[in-house]
This record gives C-alpha cells, structure tokens and sequence, in this order.
C-alpha cells in the first residue's frame, strides 16, 4: 500500500471514530445520561438543562418529561414540578413517572396521604413487582423500576418516624436485592426510629461496605448517605453507656464511637454531596462528647485509640 492510500485509510478511520464520537456527544441518550448524572450530582440546575436539551430533540421523550419535573423538583419550585408531572400523565398516562413524581411532592410538601395514593398509583403502573434475586425492571428511568417506587414509599414511611412500616418495606426491597447499598441504608434508619441501635450500626457498617463498590454521582450520593447514617448509629450506641464510677472503662469507647462518627461527617463531607444534615448531626457529635467531658472530666487524654473499620 503506498504513501497516499495508507494516509486517505487512516484519514477515513478518524472520520468514522470523530463522527461516532459527534453522533454520541450530540444525541437524545446523550442529554438524558447528563441529566440523570446531574440530578445524582444534586445539581438541579445543570439537569434542567441537559432534559430541555432533550426535550428540543425528542419533546415528548417521557425520561426528559420526568426529569425536567424531577430537576424543579430538587430546586423546591414544586408548583412547577407538579404541572411537569401532571403533562407526563396526559402525554404518557400508562407510566409510572408522573404517578411518582406527583407523589414526591405532596411528600416534600407532608401531604402524606395524597403521597402515598400517588405512590401507589406508581407501582401499579410499574407492572408486576420483581421476584426474590431478580432485581428492578431494567427499564430506561430509574424511577420508573418498581424497587425504586417501592423505595419512595419506604421513605414516606420514614418520614412519617413509622419505623416499623419503613422496616418491613426495606426487608422485602432487601430479599430481592439483597446487596442495594440504599435499601441497607434505610433498613439502618428504620432500626434507629424502632431503637435498634445496635442492629442499626451492623446494618450501618454493611451500607457502607456495599456503597463502596458503587459508581458516579448517584453511587457517591449513597456513599454520603450510608456514612452520615453510620455516624447516626454510633452516636445512637453511645447513648447512656458512661458509668461515672468507671470512667476508664466506659467513657473510653463513647470517645472512639464519636471520634468515629466524626471521621464519618469528614468523608461524606469530602464527597462533595448536598447532605445538609450533616451539620446537624456534627454538633450532635460535639454536644455527646461535652456531656461525657462533664460526666469524666480529664477521661479523654487517656482514650484509647479509634477502633478501625
């Protein structure tokens, strides 16, 4: 092959990978993966417009219609996200998404009961919930998987401080998809509402473990949730354990629990996530190691080392 054929091969090779690549980075999939990224993300603003951009190349595309709601949604303009959802339901009345987006907002707004006739509406629509080790539907929104709609009830649960209802909903998300580092995390906060403090830690630690693996935004936001859902355990568990007459002994590991908790607020602050609680939990974690200041005066300079993961 000479000189000039080979250079118009390569020439036509970079042609092709250069227009996949402009077909890729200028398509419909395109905008709705940086949309969902963006909402992972919590930013709001940058998913709003990745879905307009989708919604100008496909404008009755019902993955965009849910995440422009879902976007206005995250920014609390949520007479906006309802008029979103409610088009979603005239354009696409047999999908799930505008029954959960609907749902999301009379939660965010503690309309509990309109929420969950809203959810419920959802998971019908959704189709047949997963057999045991099947996991979700697979289809192309997450929102419209019956675990995830199943998930939004689960948290109205916890919302609503019914740890016991929020408990059964996780088991059962938990036994189809037993390694959904989400699921464990809310199983750890329904067992924190129902004063399992220490099944809340193991499940905890096990969240934590799980996130871990996990991957992009929506794999990070988890991560920040099982850690500050973890430090929450800890705190719980050292709750009532300082004996002033043993100060040695008790007040030791409370230091270590709450030193752990803090190195928990660290990493999940580290992540970069929106977790507004996190400060709320922080000074939860300060006002636990003054009381125990006051019950051991001088017992913190002699605390053992953290305990390690």
């Amino acid at each position: 092959m000479n000189a000039r054929v080979l250079a118009g091969s390569v020439l036509a090779v970079l042609g092709l990978a250069l227009g996949v690549w402009w077909l890729e980075s200028n398509s419909l999939g395109s905008d709705l993966r940086a949309g969902q990224a963006a909402v992972d993300a919590g930013r709001p603003d940058l998913a709003e417009a990745a879905f307009r951009r989708a919604l100008t190349r496909d404008p009755d595309n019902e993955q965009a219609m849910y995440g422009i709601g879902w976007a206005w949604h995250m920014a609390g303009q949520e007479d906006q996200a309802r008029e979103a959802f409610k088009l979603l339901q005239e354009v696409h009345p047999e999908s799930p998404l505008g029954y959960k987006g609907i749902g999301s907002v009379w939660m965010a707004q503690g309309n509990v009961k309109e929420a969950k006739v809203a959810f419920e509406r959802a998971l019908k629509a959704a189709g047949p919930v997963p057999a045991a080790g099947q996991g979700g539907c697979g289809g192309e929104s997450p929102g419209s998987d019956p675990s995830a709609i199943e998930n939004s009830l689960a948290l109205l649960a916890l919302s609503q401080r019914d740890g016991a209802a929020a408990l059964a909903s996780y088991e059962a998300l938990l036994q189809r998809e037993p390694e959904r580092a989400e699921f464990l995390q809310g199983r750890a906060e329904a067992l924190l509402l129902l004063g399992r403090d220490d099944d809340a830690l193991a499940a905890s630690v096990e969240a934590v473990q799980r996130s871990a693996g996990l991957s992009g935004a929506g794999g990070t936001r988890v991560m920040a949730m099982a850690l500050l859902t973890h430090a929450r355990a800890l705190i719980a568990v050292s709750g009532g354990r300082v004996d002033t007459t043993r100060c040695s002994e008790t007040a030791t590991p409370v230091y270590a629990w709450l030193d752990e908790a803090d190195r928990d607020l660290d990493k999940a602050e580290a992540l970069g996530m929106s977790v507004p609680s996190i400060q709320g939990v922080r000074r939860t974690v300060l006002d636990r190691r003054a009381r125990v200041d006051d019950d051991c005066p001088g017992q913190r300079a002699v605390a053992m080392p953290p305990r390690d993961k």
